[in-house]
């Protein structure tokens, strides 16, 4: 079987809670699919924003952005917060503070790499914009930029939840 890593951990963690894993890949699909058009307008398009307009999406690539950000923040807190008896029963047997923040962060970091690369195939099939004006930059930005916002917002949620008393914490994960 070989030594475990944070790494097959954090895909145990994932495949423990299947269901609510390919849920959250779904959902987070969804919001970089929205991340990667909000990334694409920003670009491309740069027209200003009227708010009478039917077509604010295409016109405020801002919007877009904070939407998908916002949506994808949530999912991560929320992701997180679901891990909190996991947490404090991983600081109850003597788990190391920054090794239960890597954990946290990388199963994060597992869905929603997924769910990006889910929607990178979406694009395939329902294109965001002209052919012509897609450009590899569109996929690059908006994956980074997922990757910096949830890695950030899920370590410090993480830590956040290492500093609870780990009973506590456990009390409240069941």
């Amino acid at each position: 079987m070989g030594r475990i890593t944070y790494l097959r951990f954090a895909f145990s963690l994932f495949l423990r809670d299947w269901i609510t894993s390919v849920l959250h890949v779904a959902f987070s699909s969804f919001f970089a699919y929205g991340l990667i058009f909000g990334v694409h307008s920003l670009r491309a398009e740069k027209a200003p924003a009227d708010i009478t307009n039917i077509d604010l999406f295409l016109k405020s690539p801002y919007l877009v952005l904070s939407l998908s950000g916002l949506a994808l923040v949530f999912m991560t807190v929320v992701r997180v917060m679901g891990r909190s008896g996991d947490n404090g029963i991983m600081m109850a047997v003597g788990g190391n503070r920054p090794g239960v923040v890597l954990l946290l962060t990388l199963e994060v970091w597992i869905l929603h790499v997924l769910g990006f690369l889910s929607a990178t195939v979406l694009t395939a099939f329902f294109p965001y914009g002209k052919s012509e004006l897609t450009s590899f930059l569109d996929y690059l930005g908006s994956l980074t930029l997922e990757v910096l916002l949830v890695g950030a917002i899920g370590s410090l949620v993480a830590f956040f939840y290492t500093l609870m008393d780990p009973y506590q914490s456990i009390r409240r994960g069941k």
